[in-house]
């Protein structure tokens, strides 16, 4: 046993030598908490439990505690080795090597070490005797070495040299001045490995163990390189290497501004040969303002760009700035990067080129397109024009048949040679916004009445869900949002077989400052679906979802195309919420001002019965009648309201949906009015019809006595002046459609229309719907414009109708000359062309057409256009 008074020296160096590695840490303990400075603690901790665990073996005087001290050294032992090859890896930068499958790797043999130690006396493969020896002094541990001892010490051998081989192979790689951290590192792993190999030969004094003394080594020259070195600082190991090498330019300001140092790429960059750092200030205060300037900024972040010409070449760098901080976020400097972004500026310009170039072939295509819009519109106007007139003729029903599937055909071309000459205008960058105020109740009107005999002929119901929220006018384009609505409506009423077609307008929610609001439209249709996969592919030009549906349904693919381009000017979109075989829902949100509206209350009514077998259709009625402050009662059964009828004598309107049985909805309604006969209260009977056999069904109604009929789709302003002409009238009116207003009458004798038209079947088509409109006026022909204001200067015409492209003198150079005659002032003057893309600005901004014609026209069109004109002529 040792004695502490005979050896109290060599006891207190054990202790020392057992304690110190564990304090090592605690000293640095403020040091930041990177991966490498982790495996240091750890390997601190082994080296104290090896190093304390051999302490007690010396000093406990009982052979069996000494075993168990023996077997504790293995707590340190086994993982010194494992935890010096990931300390290595990440000091010298290949922390990409350690991995949760290389740390399982390392550790599998230590922990199997472990176990054999441990359970030594049951198969004595790691120790196979233990022996106390008495070397004149104490007594001192001697062991038998087993197989498994020497597996320990040759694994724990070749991680040392592989760490060794690659701290050795760092030292080659960096600068001399950072050398010294990796030498200490060395010196460290060597001190436990240089004393082993001497405790192998015999020659350490007293039989001691010298581990613990070579763990102690390593645990004062890892410690003395972190102090002295800076082994952990944030600054790399190879830092020189890497700033000198990169090819950014690098410079290095203090914390007052002034340059602390630069890299050999920012040298050359500024123009020095070497790094100087006093050349280098004098040279950006000569030639770099741009520098110079971010020199004093104060910002954290700093970027700019900047063009220099070098050697006849135009060179552009990126400059960033930005600051350095210390441990403590004071700012302890800034990095000045200067980046060549030459290369990149020439990808950039050359994209531009590419895009000018893009857009100069759009140019074209948009012209060629305008060209051939005139081309094919000129020969359609003829076909279209004429076979218009054929079917007014007096023709057998075979004849008639031919000549009206001759003129769908055509329309039918012309629908298709809009689509396409719609996207062109759109694509060419022609169609500009025109905000105005538009009330948008009677718009929602007007388009759906202009589609509701598409619907009702399919047997659909076209419905109009409002919200009792949303403005009567709003300011927006009202020609494109009516074209995107009708577009979404047809495409909707093309797909759906059977169902119904739904309109929904809601009012979202209101901006800030309170005159703009967010409107949301919604067409819903009970149609084929579309699945999720072809649902990006139909807002493509030319696109449906499928080959099949093209061949079922027809059209050209563009619709949703020319309505999504449009809605882009506007600032929106189109978005689909959709599933194969149940409908479709698209919808778009406009930011648009507002007025507000306040719906006035209608009195006179006790309650309104609806009685309506489609859900939405009931509902949306309801919900008018609400905002008119009636109360209502909607019904989906006829059954019920036969007893409704019977029990509530409160009713005074009742709107009964005539689909709802279909013909039978006629005595339907009759037995209804028996039911109410017997009441003192006049109720008053409603169908809500469609347009389809609408004439033989409002006679069925009136034939039963109900006189009022209500057109479908019912909407606020259509319900509303139903229930003003009930209260008004007190007699029973015929119908409750409106009277159409009788045509104002047109002079007929000595009127005289020069008519300018290079087409010879153009002519005679626009000759024959003049004389159709005023009989007995003189039409003046001319086939160029030259002739035409030779005629003109003679017999002084009442009105001009001039096609704009004609060879020679063209249609804005005649109606030029014209405008400059005395009796041209006044005259209306209307362009004719073919082209549906743009309209072409007349020479002088003062002069311009009183309207224009687009061909092909027909009748119906050339009438309205001409007649307005003449009207607004006489009205002046």
């Amino acid at each position: 046993m040792l004695s502490y008074s005979e050896y109290p020296l060599l006891f207190f160096v054990l202790m020392a030598v057992a304690i110190v590695p564990v304090l090592f840490p605690l000293l640095i303990r403020k040091e930041k908490q990177q991966r490498v400075f982790r495996y240091f603690i750890g390997l601190m901790l082994a080296c104290f439990a090896y190093s304390f665990s051999y302490f007690l073996e010396l000093t406990l005087p009982a052979v069996s505690i000494k075993i168990v001290m023996v077997k504790a050294q293995y707590l340190g032992a086994v993982f010194f080795a494992p935890l010096v090859i990931l300390f290595t890896l990440a000091y010298t930068r290949k922390s990409q090597w350690i991995s949760n499958k290389l740390i399982y790797a390392l550790l599998f043999l230590p922990f199997l070490n472990l176990i054999a130690v441990w359970t030594n006396e049951w198969h004595q493969l790691f120790y196979t005797s233990f022996e106390t020896v008495d070397n004149g002094h104490f007594q001192v541990m001697q062991t038998g070495k087993g197989l498994g001892y020497w597996i320990h010490q040759g694994y724990t051998l070749i991680l040392l040299f592989v760490s060794l081989g690659l701290l050795l192979k760092r030292v080659r790689e960096i600068p001399p001045s950072d050398s010294r951290q990796v030498i200490m590192v060395i010196l460290g792993l060597c001190s436990p490995l240089l004393l082993y190999i001497y405790y192998l030969v015999g020659k350490f004094p007293f039989l001691l163990d010298p581990i613990p003394f070579g763990f102690l080594g390593t645990s004062v020259f890892f410690y003395f390189g972190l102090k002295k070195f800076n082994l952990f600082k944030i600054v790399p190991i190879a830092y020189h290497t890497l700033f000198n090498n990169m090819q950014e330019g690098v410079l290095v300001l203090d914390s007052n501004g002034n340059l602390a140092t630069l890299n050999l790429s920012a040298a050359k960059m500024i123009g020095i040969s070497k790094v100087d750092e006093k050349r280098a200030v004098l040279e950006i205060e000569k030639n770099w303002p741009e520098i110079k300037e971010l020199f004093t900024g104060q910002n954290d972040f700093q970027v700019c760009e900047i063009k220099r010409r070098v050697d006849g070449f135009t060179h552009w760098y990126l400059l960033t700035k930005s600051l350095i901080k210390d441990e403590n976020q004071k700012v302890a400097g800034s990095l000045l990067v200067i980046r060549e972004i030459t290369q990149q500026k020439n990808f950039q310009m050359e994209i531009e080129r590419s895009r000018e170039a893009a857009e100069e072939a759009n140019r074209a295509k948009s012209e060629f397109l305008a060209n051939m819009s005139h081309e094919i519109r000129t020969p359609l106007n003829g076909v279209i024009g004429f076979t218009e007139l054929l079917t007014k003729t007096k023709l057998n029903e075979q004849q008639l048949r031919y000549a009206q599937t001759a003129l769908n055909s055509a329309n039918t071309l012309l629908g298709l040679i809009n689509d396409v000459l719609d996207l062109a205008k759109i694509e060419s960058g022609k169609t500009d916004l025109h905000p105005e105020n538009v009330p948008l109740h009677e718009l929602l009107e007007n388009i759906l009445d202009v589609l509701s005999f598409q619907a009702h002929q399919k047997g659909l119901e076209l419905i109009l869900d409002l919200g009792s929220n949303v403005p009567a006018v709003i300011e927006t384009d009202e020609l494109k949002l009516r074209q995107v609505l009708i577009n979404l409506l047809n495409n909707a009423l093309k797909f759906t077989e059977a169902g119904e077609v739904l309109l929904k307008v809601e009012w979202m929610e209101n901006v800030e400052d309170g005159d703009r609001g967010n409107i949301r439209f919604s067409v819903i249709d009970s149609g084929v679906g579309i699945p999720e996969e072809k649902q990006e592919l139909i807002f493509e030009a030319f696109s449906q979802a499928d080959s099949s549906t093209t061949k079922k349904f027809g059209g050209t693919g563009l619709g949703l195309t020319i309505s999504n381009k449009l809605l882009k000017l506007m600032q929106s979109k189109i978005q689909l919420r959709s599933e194969a075989g149940i409908g479709s829902c698209f919808y778009f949100d406009l930011m648009v001002p507002y007025k507000k509206r306040t719906e006035k209350k209608i009195r006179g009514f006790s309650e309104v019965l609806i009685i309506d077998g489609n859900e939405n259709s009931g509902r949306s009625i309801e919900k008018y009648c609400m905002n008119f402050g009636l109360k209502t009662i909607v019904l989906t059964s006829i059954n019920d309201s036969f007893t409704l009828l019977e029990k509530n004598r409160d009713i005074s309107v009742v709107l009964l949906n005539h689909k709802i049985l279909g013909k039978n909805s006629v005595a339907a309604m009759e037995q209804m009015m028996r039911i109410a006969r017997p009441s003192k209260k006049k109720i008053e009977f409603v169908a809500v019809v469609g347009s389809s056999d609408k004439e033989e069904t409002i006679k069925s109604y009136e034939g039963i006595g109900c006189t009022w009929v209500l057109d479908k789709p019912v909407t606020p302003g259509k319900l509303k002046a139903l229930f003003t002409k009930i209260l008004a009238i007190e007699l029973k009116p015929k119908t409750s459609r409106p009277i159409a207003k009788k045509p104002a009458e047109i002079p007929h004798s000595g009127f005289k229309l020069l008519l300018a038209e290079d087409n010879a079947v153009n002519r005679m088509l626009v000759k024959i719907h003049f004389e159709r409109l005023i009989p007995g006026a003189r039409v003046l022909e001319a086939e160029e414009g030259k002739q035409a204001m030779a005629i003109f200067l003679k017999e002084k015409p009442d009105l001009v109708i001039t096609d704009i492209h004609m060879p020679g003198m063209n249609g804005y150079e005649l109606l030029r000359a014209i405008r400059e005659t005395p009796h041209g002032k006044n005259i209306p003057v209307i362009g004719f062309t073919a082209n549906a893309i743009i309209r072409e600005k007349t020479a002088t901004p003062d002069h311009d057409f009183d309207a224009y014609l687009t061909k092909p026209v027909k009748q119906d069109k050339f009438r309205e256009v001409v007649s307005n004109c003449l009207f607004k002529n006489e009205a002046e």
